[in-house]
């Protein structure tokens, strides 16, 4: 099994999001890390990723964020997804978001961070896989089709 496959199969998940609100949609998800082990200092986490997300919100397109924040709060790459049953506006220009993907790592993982969007990116990339994902109502099936 691949580093990138037992990372998706090791996330997060909340499914229909309640949120409407940027912050809030990224706190909800947040929230499904909060007993993590990866997770040091729950609040400094979720305050660095808010802060990051102020600066420069990540839109991946095809309605994905990417909240993320390289932090001491944590002590291994952390990832929690949430999907949204309606668009929420995300970033300056208020883009319709449904998939939030929130990520946290330490700053010395950089190089396996970036290894880890990628594959995200990819799998993401395809529509039949949102669309799959749209439609999961259990969040390790959600985990599976990720996962391919």
């Amino acid at each position: 099994m691949s580093d990138s496959r037992d990372r998706m199969l090791q996330a997060r998940v909340r499914l229909d999001l309640g949120s409407t609100e940027e912050n809030d949609a990224i706190r909800e998800v947040a929230d499904t890390l909060r007993d993590h082990p990866g997770v040091a200092d729950f609040t400094t986490f979720v305050d660095a990723v808010l802060e990051r997300q102020s600066v420069d919100p990540p839109l991946l397109g095809h309605g994905i964020a990417l909240p993320h924040a390289r932090t001491h709060a944590v002590t291994e790459i952390v990832t929690a997804f949430g999907v949204s049953p309606k668009d929420i506006p995300f970033g300056p220009d208020a883009t319709p978001v449904r998939f939030v993907v929130l990520i946290g790592t330490p700053p010395n993982r950089a190089s396996e961070y970036l290894a880890w969007v990628a594959a995200l990116v990819r799998r993401l990339a395809d529509a039949d896989v949102r669309d799959a994902l749209l439609d999961s109502d259990d969040p390790r099936r959600f985990l599976e089709t990720l996962a391919g």
